[in-house]
């Protein structure tokens, strides 16, 4: 039904790293400082009336002696008012914090800050640093800038960003007793570079029921920091990148051999092709659609890719549901990812993967086939998602498999006898950007026909030298042995 559709649908999550220029700031800034009411009326008095007498304006207030002695002090000590010969005047000092506008009187100290400031190279405006593990900051792909030159020269115009972004920096460090004040910055008095940093920036991909199934990507966050337009070249930048991120031209084929092994789940569900599923998409948006129905059945309609929530919560649902309720042979869960240049390639995906490894260890972990068409491509794999320093790898075992065997853009992770999930990357209608939907079962008959399907294609891997890197207590031939009874290899050999 329409009215259970959401707003938005995040459907996947592109994920950049962006160098950074850290800075030591050397500064003056302003702070409003308050004063006795007593002090600021006898200031006000004085402006009204210059060059009032000490004695006449003590009178004015008809204090006693020791109270005219301290409030006398007061004055004096703001540095706002001065005495010559007997005679009160406003300090040069007085005259400037006198508003022109209205009776406030605002009055600032100056203090000296030291800050340590990161700016990006992009747009060159104020951002925090990122802490990633060697795990991820293996996996995120880096932003190329879109002026290289003017990111040489950050260091002749960080002082300029520093004054152009003062405030909003100033916000983000609240914790600092002379921030919590209005503050303006005077000068700065020194700055050097310290170091190269990193800040990552995450950009949603939204789909929007409104815009009839189209997605893009949502910069609202992210332009929305700072001085208006700021983050303009950043956004560009990341905008022109993404261009290059595009569906694979096979997605029909992809939706064809879908439609062979299970039946035709998915075209009774309202697809006739893989650019025609409106119906499907809106269908598993929904709060009332998303659950299969008939055939395919236990199941649900999935949208978005790996990175997305939803795909999360189903994968790590189904898994855990698993472990506690079957009693199946232990079998790995295999993965085999579509031929798209942003797969994996973001933080949620890292954290997908290690939990899905977590959540299957008892029943033997997880398998990433990568689609290897040569020795460049494994490693690239090994590269992305095996052992990092000291991170283990991603992905339990990495089986090189054919490139080309099954469509570039079908994805299937399958855990043998209980469930698998399937994703068609078809392109978004307005812009090719890889728009996966599928769907995860558990009907005994489709999960086994994938099963023959994936191994089909292991077996035609190149035996022991096929295999990338394995669990840290075996060797090659114990884990194509493992992958090999998981997948009843020698039955479909048979076959």
């Amino acid at each position: 039904m329409t009215s259970s559709i959401p707003n938005h649908l995040d459907i996947d999550v592109a994920t950049f790293a962006v160098r950074c220029q850290k800075f030591r700031i050397a500064a003056l800034v302003m702070k409003r400082t308050s004063i006795p009411l007593a002090t600021e009326y006898a200031t006000r008095l004085v402006h009204l009336i210059p060059g009032i007498r000490l004695d006449d304006m003590l009178a004015f207030f008809d204090f006693d002696p020791s109270e005219s002695k301290i409030l006398l002090q007061d004055v004096l000590s703001t540095g706002l008012v001065e005495e010559r010969n007997g005679q009160l005047h406003l300090s040069q000092r007085g005259w400037k914090a006198l508003s022109p506008d209205s009776d406030r009187l605002d009055l600032f100290e100056v203090e000296e800050i030291n800050a340590t400031v990161a700016f990006d190279l992009a747009a060159l405006t104020p951002v925090e640093e990122s802490s990633l593990n060697a795990r991820e900051a293996k996996v995120i792909e880096e932003l190329k800038l879109p002026n290289r030159e003017k990111a040489a020269a950050a260091g002749a115009e960080a002082a300029e960003a520093f004054d152009l972004h003062f405030q909003e920096w100033r916000s983000t460090q609240a914790r600092r007793r002379w921030l919590d004040e209005d503050a303006r910055l005077t000068s700065i008095e020194d700055i050097q570079p310290v170091a190269a940093t990193t800040a990552i920036f995450q950009i949603p991909v939204r789909w929007r029921p409104a815009d009839e199934a189209s997605a893009s990507p949502d910069f609202s966050e992210l332009s929305n920091r700072g001085r208006p337009g700021s983050r303009g070249p950043l956004i560009s930048a990341i905008s022109e990148q993404m261009k290059s991120v595009v569906a694979p031209s096979d997605h029909q084929l992809a939706f064809e051999a879908v439609d062979r092994i299970d039946g035709g789940i998915m075209r009774r569900g309202g697809v006739r092709s893989s650019l025609e599923r409106q119906q499907w998409v809106s269908a598993a948006a929904s709060t009332d659609g998303q659950v299969l129905k008939g055939a395919g059945a236990p199941g649900l309609r999935l949208v978005g890719s790996v990175a997305s929530d939803r795909l999360r919560s189903a994968l790590l649902d189904w898994t855990q549901a698993t472990a506690e309720g079957s009693s199946t042979m232990r079998t790995p869960v295999f993965w085999l990812p579509p031929t798209v240049s942003s797969w994996g390639r973001n933080i949620p995906f890292v954290n997908l993967a290690r939990d899905l490894s977590k959540a299957n260890q008892i029943d033997d972990g997880t398998v990433l086939l990568a689609r290897s068409g040569n020795a460049y491509d494994r490693k690239g794999w090994s590269k992305l998602y095996g052992q990092a320093n000291r991170q283990p790898a991603l992905f339990d075992r990495c089986l090189a498999v054919p490139a080309s065997e099954l469509p570039f853009a079908l994805e299937v992770i399958l855990k043998p006898g209980s469930w698998v999930a399937v994703l068609v990357h078809a392109p978004d209608l307005a812009s090719s950007y890889p728009f996966p939907f599928g769907y995860i079962t558990a009907d005994p008959k489709i999960v086994d026909n994938y099963k023959r399907s994936i191994a089909e294609l292991a077996a035609k891997a190149e035996g022991t030298g096929a295999v990338l890197w394995t669990k840290p207590d075996e060797d090659a031939h114990r884990a194509l042995s493992s992958i090999d009874a998981a997948l009843d290899i020698n039955v479909a050999d048979a076959d």
